[in-house]
């Protein structure tokens, strides 16, 4: 992921969180808290693995099917 580069030669997806990850980490001091970073980090972290997204997305489709079975329209697109 260091390079930057993604599978179709252009800049990667989640290479923007990873540069402002090493950003935050630059800035890191002696004095600065361990934690200082863990926003960054967790938006990597999403980035590359979805779980929040994923979490959501089937949180919408359990309600889609609770609206279904109780005879609800459920409009996807407002």
């Amino acid at each position: 992921m260091s390079s930057g580069v993604g599978l179709q030669g252009t800049i990667g997806r989640c290479y923007p969180f990873y540069a402002d990850i090493r950003a935050c980490v630059a800035k890191k001091t002696v004095e600065s808290p361990a934690d200082m970073c863990v926003a960054e980090n967790s938006d990597y972290f999403e980035c590359l693995h979805g779980f929040k997204e994923k979490a959501r997305r089937l949180q919408v489709l359990k309600e889609q099917k609770r609206r279904e079975a109780l005879g609800e329209s459920f409009p996807l697109d407002k």
